[in-house]
């Protein structure tokens, strides 16, 4: 049996990992920004509702 190593193309893989992950990586930014706001506006009415 050869060396499995040699099948496959390494350099080419991580590329497209980096690639994939740089833009899956922006809608995670996305996606935690959006539960930042909603969750610092939930403190901030509560915070409001308990000072009445």
């Amino acid at each position: 049996m050869e060396n499995i190593a040699n099948v496959w193309d390494w350099s080419f893989f991580w590329q497209v990992f980096a690639f994939i992950l740089g833009i899956v990586a922006s809608f995670i930014m996305i996606y935690v920004a959006i539960q930042a706001v909603g969750l610092l506006l939930k403190m901030v009415v509560s915070a409001i509702r308990d000072r009445n």
